[in-house]
């Protein structure tokens, strides 16, 4: 009977540590190239979240411009949980300060999908009404290359 309890006891702690155990992989989730669901979007079309090593991000941003896209550059992601003990970060944040404007960034990473919100804020005196923003992005798809595909070598013209 001793030896059954001790059994049940031990086998209660392993279950409680593992569901104590610390998810990581939660910030990993937010990596990839996610596009804007609204095609005909004019502010942000692309996001390219990277790894940045010991769960930290990057986040590069592109803005509807003509006849490319604008790259507003490559700045960290600080992410956050629902509570001091919580590691599942699917919230974060990201700065863009340029000079004419600030851009505070906060994303919502569910399921398939970012929410990007968005909060601009002019500093250049032009009278432009600071604004927000939000948008839906879902991960781009990845293309794959089937093998075996016949490659031609290039021949330059003569």
């Amino acid at each position: 009977m001793l030896k059954r309890s001790l059994m049940i006891a031990a086998s209660s702690v392993a279950l409680a540590a593992a569901v104590a155990s610390p998810s990581l992989a939660a910030p990993a989730d937010f990596v990839g190239t996610w596009v804007n669901k609204d095609n005909n979007t004019r502010g942000v079309t692309r996001l390219v979240i990277t790894s940045a090593g010991s769960n930290k991000l990057n986040i590069q941003v592109f803005g509807k411009c003509h006849p490319t896209d604008c790259d507003w550059g490559t700045v960290p992601v600080v992410t956050y949980g629902l509570n001091v003990q919580d590691t599942n970060h699917t919230y974060g944040t990201a700065n863009y300060t340029k000079g004419f404007s600030n851009t505070l960034l906060t994303l919502d990473h569910a399921g398939s999908q970012i929410m990007l919100q968005g909060f601009t804020q002019f500093l250049d005196n032009s009278g432009r009404q600071n604004y927000y923003s939000r948008d839906y992005f879902q991960r781009a798809p990845k293309v794959k290359i089937p093998v075996g595909l016949p490659i031609s070598p290039i021949q330059p013209n003569r």
